[in-house]
């Protein structure tokens, strides 16, 4: 009878110990993500990462710190007294990080890791990246982050280009052995402005007004009228609505 009791007890203290376990990991998990890993990235890996190990000895992964390097393993879980990184952050031997001692909460929490036996997540195969970002002279090459510049206009395109575009345009036809085609009569330029920025075409009143103007800036005149017109917005909103996705739709009402 007292060892079926027993039994019993046992039954019942065994999850209740299992479910502390567990909560205990979960503190220990917390307690290294929020506390250790980001010192760990912000003071160690810079020298002592995937890009870098000085004295061979890497600390971005449990398993090299158990490994160590060339004085042997950084760390022993549970004995902090005995782990060679806990000493050097101290600065009884070796003083690391070198440009200057941790803080004394900072020492706190990578001793105190190391005392409740250097919890890490096993899930988690991945190493510790450094905070300190790699900017490579390919990255420091890319067009959007240099600096603006006044671009050297080409000589090109004498006779017919009228501003700075056309005689980069000219450029490149001529590179490519082409030559510019012959300049629109004023029937065909109001019809291209009205379809490029309303998107409909003239009427003939309008084609009619347009070809009969004759001040010198009528083509410029009539630019200004079409873009000015709620047309203009109509037609370029509908391509950044639809770039963002917009529809008045609710789709299941096959609408």
């Amino acid at each position: 009878m007292f060892i079926r009791i027993l039994g019993i007890i046992g039954l019942l203290v065994l999850p209740a110990l299992a479910c502390a376990e567990d909560a205990i990991n979960v503190e220990h998990m917390k307690f290294f993500e929020s506390k250790v890993r980001p010192l760990l990235a912000s003071k160690c890996v810079q020298c002592h990462g995937a890009e870098k190990q000085k004295g061979e000895l890497r600390l971005d992964s449990l398993a090299a710190m158990l490994k160590g390097g060339e004085s042997g393993p950084s760390l022993v879980p549970g004995k902090p007294e005995e782990s060679l990184m806990i000493e050097a952050i101290h600065y009884a031997s070796f003083e690391m990080p070198p440009e200057g001692q941790l803080s004394p909460d900072s020492i706190e929490v990578l001793s105190r890791w190391v005392q409740i036996g250097a919890p890490w997540p096993e899930a988690d195969s991945s190493h510790i990246r450094s905070s300190e970002k790699t900017f490579t002279d390919e990255d420091r090459n890319w067009w959007a982050i240099q600096p603006v510049r006044e671009p050297e206009v080409p000589s090109t395109g004498e006779g017919w280009a009228r501003n700075e575009v056309d005689r980069f345009i000219a450029r490149k036809l001529e590179a490519a052995g082409l030559e510019p085609a012959p300049e629109a009569d004023r029937y065909e330029l109001v019809r291209r402005a009205y379809f490029d920025l309303h998107g409909l075409p003239p009427t003939p009143e309008q084609i009619a007004a347009f070809v009969n103007d004759n001040r010198p800036d009528a083509w410029q005149q009539l630019i200004n009228e079409l873009m000015e017109s709620p047309r203009y917005g109509e037609r370029w909103a509908q391509h950044w609505l639809d770039v963002v996705r917009y529809a008045e739709s609710d789709g299941y009402n096959e609408d």
